[in-house]
């Protein structure tokens, strides 16, 4: 009797589990719809704005975005 009472909940958990991520899977596939034809539709008319300067020639501005500075010229003197 108990053996039975497990499979139920095992099925009954399965079917539960399905159909939330049914619903979930729909959900994503709605909205990835809607944004393709919202892409699609206003790439056509304004194009999108350029958000980043490009980078500057000579030097590395990989972890700022300020300009690369100038490198300075330092002598050094040492004691013997």
């Amino acid at each position: 009797m108990f053996a039975l009472f497990l499979t139920a909940a095992v099925a009954l958990t399965f079917v539960a589990a399905t159909a939330v991520l049914a619903d979930s899977g729909l959900r994503w596939w709605s909205a990835f719809g809607q944004l393709r034809r919202e892409v699609a539709r206003t790439a056509i008319v304004a194009p999108l704005p350029v958000l980043r300067s490009p980078t500057t020639s000579g030097g590395c501005s990989g972890f700022d975005r300020s300009p690369a500075r100038p490198v300075a010229k330092v002598s050094l003197s040492r004691a013997a």
